[in-house]
């Protein structure tokens, strides 16, 4: 627990602090989240911390060293005024949910909690906090530039109603249990340093961008796109029953294919969000990427937003006297 000068606690999440958390939430929801359903799906995700079983578990997991995520709060007269959570990934700690009471702009509270995550990141030895932003939240980006993150890749995010199913193409096939370490070592072979060093793909998560938007129970299925017994591509979807939403994770190419090859390899995964009833599909992937875009053209998904991922080596000290309040 710390305070600063302001007279805001800084501290993890407190059931007490539930009905204030709650309200700042929802301010935090930006355009990714309204455009792609993300925001229902984490709105749900906080709402059962106020079933008393969830609350128990997360602790029991806390105290053995294995809570899932941790939630941080600037709290100021019992009022929840800011909130920034990590996810303790393989070499990251990955920074979610920063947001900060309207009414309390200014003030210093992004970044004491940030800079809080950022020690937390240091105990747990891991070596970067990462964080993704929308390309349009100048503010966001500016204090993140001062706290020490640097820009490493810009993900464009799709999104349109479930494309008619495509037929697929020679070479693809869904890839079984059995072949996931295998297919994990080829897409971070495959993936720009930039990205496969901070979040390295695991057998059980190919892409970091699962670990913000699924669940342990979240449906999902994997293909791969082969030429002459060699991988050449590797997609991802996983399905939402909440929001009726398919997220489709296109993660690595040895070189990225033409519109055809690319089209009939999202086809299985298009296919796949249809039958399990879906009426939105979301795909995202790095950008700049034409063979990529033009793909989505195709499918009648435009580009809806962009988010920046940023990261920040964990060996840095604070960086609180440099930093604006945010």
């Amino acid at each position: 627990m710390e305070a600063s000068g302001s007279g805001i606690e800084y501290r993890e999440i407190k059931r007490g602090d539930l009905a204030s958390f709650d309200q700042l939430i929802v301010q935090g929801m930006g355009k990714l989240e309204r455009s792609t359903g993300l925001d229902e799906l984490a709105l749900a995700l906080f709402q059962s911390l106020h079933n008393p079983g969830v609350w128990t578990f997360l602790k029991i997991l806390e105290g053995l060293g294995r809570a899932p995520i941790k939630v941080f709060v600037g709290v100021d007269n019992g009022r929840v005024l800011g909130t920034a959570s990590v996810i303790m990934l393989e070499r990251s700690g990955y920074v979610a949910g920063v947001a900060t009471d309207s009414q309390a702009r200014r003030r210093g509270i992004a970044s004491h909690l940030l800079e809080r995550i950022h020690l937390e990141v240091q105990q747990e030895r891991k070596e970067w906090a990462v964080l993704d932003v929308e390309t349009e939240n100048e503010t966001a980006i500016s204090l993140y530039r001062k706290l020490g993150y640097v820009q490493t890749a810009v993900f464009g995010w799709y999104v349109g109603p479930t494309p008619e199913t495509v037929a697929p193409g020679n070479g693809v096939s869904p890839v079984s249990g059995s072949q996931m370490a295998e297919v994990a070592d080829w897409v971070r072979r495959n993936l720009p340093v930039s990205i496969a060093d901070p979040l390295p793909p695991t057998k059980k998560r190919l892409s970091y961008v699962e670990t913000v938007i699924r669940g342990p129970r979240t449906p999902i299925k994997t293909w791969r796109l082969t030429h002459s017994g060699e991988t050449r591509a590797v997609v991802r979807a996983c399905y939402f029953d909440r929001i009726r939403t398919g997220f489709m994770l296109p993660l690595a190419f040895d070189s990225v294919p033409t519109v055809e090859p690319l089209t009939s390899l999202f086809a299985p995964a298009v296919q796949w969000v249809r039958s399990s009833g879906g009426t939105r599909l979301v795909a995202t992937f790095p950008v700049p990427s034409r063979g990529l875009e033009q793909s989505m053209e195709a499918l009648k998904m435009p580009l809806t937003v962009s988010t920046a991922l940023m990261v920040r080596p964990a060996r840095e000290g604070p960086a609180l006297d440099g930093a604006s309040a945010a």
